[in-house]
């Protein structure tokens, strides 16, 4: 007789996919690859897509691969039920397996694990001897922590020993099954993906919130809801759920009752108590170790409900390698302070101040300093800042972090002793607020002299140091390099952080002045200063300024292998984010990448640096935007180059930044772009004052990142003057500014202006002259692989650019060039180079874009909103560009340039 087992409803079906599912490619590659292995392990956090990437997984199995489906709920913690769920799902594709046992099964008490393993044994060997070679099967477990027991560990584990080599096991949970899997890992049968596997990108959150229709134009609110989230599925849908019910959008808060009631039924609710009550204990700190933990609560059982955490995966975020320092996901966080706030308002005193004397104990000053600003106790914080070495404010240079803690100290306290004006003085230089870093400064004469001619001499250099700082800010050279001069002779290794940073700034003023010897002098010293105090932040903070040296002069392999090994150093050491010196170092890589024309690595370091750098107020962030807005111009994407500088406005502006920092730099590049909107209007406005302020009569210092500004305002001015007809001018000013830039050895900065040169000469026609200077821009380039400034020229491929290059002395520069031309196949097959004289402007596309779908003249003139004369002229100017002589041939020559789809 057929044994008839009541089935739960959705048990042993696979759900479709979520309406707003977010393909996960990378994940299903993974996982494709390891077909072959027995068991593929998912676990992470509640709302993370474990089941999700599962049914993804199953739907996308091409044939002959089939799948079974197993929904596990708490009913089936019972072995006896786990086993009939099993062969539910398995009887689907194997009807009647198991009937037998199963009766055999029912008729036993449900306390008898080793019978109901016996008949798992049985049902297995039948499974074996029914199923097909040629049909391999993943059998998915989801949701297994719900029957996570022994008896159950054990039934997987017979599955694992005698289920069919190609039938596949796929388990999802929120915590690590607790089986013997190291045979399985060390004979390569087994794949973990953990929550760092299943968290979203940036890009794919944004592109998440973007489909399920959120307006994500405030770039600051979906940064910061990126931030908060970390990759959590679950948060951002429930965020999309919000903002339907809500018709701003842009004002949900970035956690909310949905996400509250999420994390409080499935995760907080569902911990044993003495887990819930350690939650409640420590909900008010941000990191934590057993140790903390354990003084916090005044008791000894911290680790062991660590470990409960982490087993469970109950939002534990592990801040280091070792295993120490744990944090928990933004919004669990935010969960648990909330409910502790209204049950227990006082605990978030308390806490902070037990955090602020265990850190205190333990030297850890910057820490103590948080706690016992948030136990509002200004004058402990005080004292603390006091003790803060100023050798570590100047490595680590978190400026946000020290003015935050500036803004809650009362005045009164701010600068009450000779140390707290030296800190709170360096705060706001690192911060760019000069004037205000100058008004602290000037308190120092309050504790002056000092006790004793030693500790004289020495605050003394201190604040010569930080005097020279703030004059080298301001522009003032002659100052900056005198009074760093002066604090060297007050200074002794006692002081390397001072000494330093007096160094760096003499490094810098002798760079602004062309003389690179010196500069490189003063970058050696440094160097040797920081390597004798062991700090690898201050020595991380030499390497950018020896970078910049070493590509001045056209280094630039040199100045990626000095950066790329100091940045793996940092990334080995486990920093914690938001460091000023790491975030430099990625927006220089990415600098000195788009020189060697690797565009996409070189954008995706600058987007990390700038999240780094923005984390802790560094205004290095501007180089990164100003690069970012510079590679996209040479691309074309000029309406994104636009949002990028406008972005960096913004954010100068929100950090109060003085102009002088940044309006000179991204005003250059606005002009370049303006140019190639055809605002000549504004580009011609704003070129003279930049050269009056920077290239003319008594210049104006650069800003401390960009020493070259001067001569990347000229190139600009020159393409003013080439594209309002002064060819000459042009011409003659590109000749002074190469020739000016190789007398001062700035070999990266005079391969720029000589490509520029270049593109002129191939405009007028100057072949034999222009192939000339190619062949000798390509030596110059060759060693480093400079591909990057030669872009701009090969994208615009002028006529005799192709014949050139294979002239030109072989190379893996010039082969890359070549293939970078836009081509077609000739008649004999082989590649022709297509050629444009000159770019086409963004009015003259949107006309050729008509011409290519067939408008007239007339067509034209009144889809574009322009006179039928302008329409005329614009043709004959896409005529003489393209080289063609009639409308079909501008649009084939269009076509293979790749100008038109």
């Amino acid at each position: 007789m057929t044994l008839s087992i009541p089935l739960n409803p959705g048990k042993i079906f696979r759900p479709p996919l979520p309406v707003d599912h977010l393909p996960r490619p990378e994940l299903i590659g993974l996982l494709n690859k390891a077909r072959q292995r027995r068991l593929i392990l998912v676990c992470a956090p509640a709302g993370f897509g474990k089941s999700t990437l599962a049914i993804e997984y199953c739907q996308q199995l091409d044939a002959p691969w089939r799948s079974a489906w197993v929904s596990l709920d708490g009913r089936d913690g019972q072995p006896a039920q786990f086993l009939r769920t099993l062969v539910d799902a398995l009887a689907t594709l194997y009807p009647g397996l198991g009937e037998a046992e199963l009766a055999l099964l029912q008729q036993h008490h449900s306390q008898q694990p080793l019978d109901v393993e016996q008949r798992a044994v049985s049902i297995l060997s039948e499974l074996r001897a029914r199923h097909a070679e040629d049909q391999p099967l993943v059998l998915v477990l989801d949701d297994y922590h719900l029957v996570q027991s022994p008896p159950c560990d054990r039934l997987c584990a017979l599955l694992l020993e005698h289920l069919p080599g190609n039938i596949q096991l796929f388990i999802t949970s929120r915590q690590k099954p607790d089986w013997h899997l190291a045979r399985l890992r060390l004979s390569h049968q087994l794949l973990e993906l953990g929550e760092e596997h299943l968290r979203l990108s940036n890009d794919e959150a944004r592109l998440f919130l973007e489909q399920a229709g959120l307006d994500l134009a405030d770039p600051e609110w979906t940064r910061q809801a990126l931030q908060r989230n970390e990759g959590w599925i679950a948060g951002l849908r429930l965020l999309s759920v919000a903002a339907e019910q809500q018709s701003r959008p842009l004002a949900l808060p970035l956690s909310g009752p949905l996400v509250d009631e999420y994390l409080l039924e499935e995760v907080i609710l569902r911990q044993p108590e003495p887990v819930r009550v350690f939650l409640h204990e420590i909900a008010w700190l941000d990191r934590f170790c057993v140790e903390l933990c354990d003084s916090v609560r005044d008791a000894s059982d911290s680790l062991d409900i660590i470990t409960h955490l982490l087993r469970h995966h109950v939002f534990l975020v592990p801040l280091d390698n070792d295993g120490t320092w744990y944090r928990f996901h933004h919004l669990f966080s935010d969960v648990l302070r909330e409910r502790v706030a209204r049950d227990d308002p006082r605990l978030r005193l308390r806490t902070h101040l037990r955090a602020c004397h265990w850190f205190g104990h333990q030297g850890r000053i910057s820490d103590a300093v948080e706690h016992a600003l948030a136990a509002e106790r200004p004058e402990e914080a005080a004292s603390l800042v006091q003790n803060l070495s100023l050798d570590q404010l100047l490595a680590e240079q978190h400026v946000g972090t020290l003015l935050r803690w500036k803004a809650e100290l009362p005045s009164v306290l701010q600068g009450s002793s000779a140390r707290l004006v030296l800190v709170h003085g360096w705060t706001l230089a690192l911060a760019c607020q000069l004037e205000d870093a100058e008004a602290m400064l000037a308190r120092l004469s309050r504790f002056l002299p000092q006790a004793n001619a030693d500790r004289q001499r020495r605050v003394l250099g201190q604040a010569l140091v930080l005097k020279g700082f703030l004059a080298r800010a301001a522009g003032r050279l002659d100052e900056a390099d005198h009074l760093s001069h002066q604090a060297l002779a007050c200074l002794d290794e006692r002081d390397p952080g001072s000494r330093l940073m007096a160094m760096l700034t003499l490094a810098d003023v002798e760079l602004c002045r062309g003389h690179h010897e010196a500069a490189r002098h003063w970058a050696r010293s440094a160097l040797e200063l920081a390597q004798r105090a062991g700090n690898p932040l201050l020595e991380a903070q030499v390497v950018f300024m020896r970078a910049r040296l070493l590509q001045a002069r056209g280094q630039v392999g040199r100045a990626l292998q000095l950066l790329e090994r100091h940045s793996q150093e940092l990334e080995r050491m486990d920093y914690p984010e938001g460091l000023a010196v790491r975030a430099r170092l990625r927006l220089y890589r990415g600098y000195l990448l788009g020189q060697q024309g690797d565009m996409g690595m070189a954008l995706r370091l600058l987007d990390s640096g700038i999240e780094e750098g923005r984390r802790c107020r560094d205004v290095y962030v501007l180089m990164g935007y100003c690069v970012m807005g510079s590679l996209l111009t040479q691309q074309r994407e000029v309406a994104r180059a636009f949002d990028v500088l406008t972005e960096a406005e913004r954010l100068m502006h929100l950090w109060d930044v003085p102009p002088i920092y940044y309006l000179g730099w991204i005003t250059a590049i606005k002009s370049e772009l303006w140019m190639h909107s055809e605002r000549l209007d504004l580009a011609a406005h704003w070129l003279p004052r930049l050269r009056q302020t920077y290239c003319l009569e008594s210049p104006a210092a650069p800003p401390p990142f960009f020493h070259a500004l001067a001569s990347l305002i000229e190139q600009i001015h020159a393409g003013l003057l080439w594209y309002r007809g002064e060819q000459v001018a042009a011409e003659s000013l590109m000749r002074r500014l190469l020739s000016q830039l190789q007398h001062n050895g700035e070999k990266l900065r005079a391969l720029s202006v000589q490509l520029h040169l270049l593109r002129m000469l191939f405009r007028t026609q100057r072949q034999a002259e222009a192939e000339q200077l190619l062949f000798s821009a390509l030596v110059q380039a060759a060693d480093d692989h400079l591909a990057g400034p030669f872009m701009r020229l090969v994208d615009q491929a002028p006529a005799g650019l192709a014949e050139a290059l294979r002239r030109a002395p072989a190379s893996a520069l010039r082969d890359q060039l070549l293939e970078r031309l836009p081509g077609v196949s000739g008649p004999d097959g082989r590649r022709i180079n297509a050629a444009l004289r000159e770019p086409l402007s963004s009015r003259e596309l949107d006309v050729l874009r008509c011409i290519a779908q067939g408008y007239s003249n007339q067509q034209i003139s009144e889809a574009l909103f322009i006179s039928l004369h302008t329409v005329k002229s614009h043709a004959r100017r896409i005529n003489h560009k393209l080289g063609v002589s009639r409308r079909t041939q501008a649009v084939a020559q269009a076509k293979v340039l790749g100008l038109l789809g």
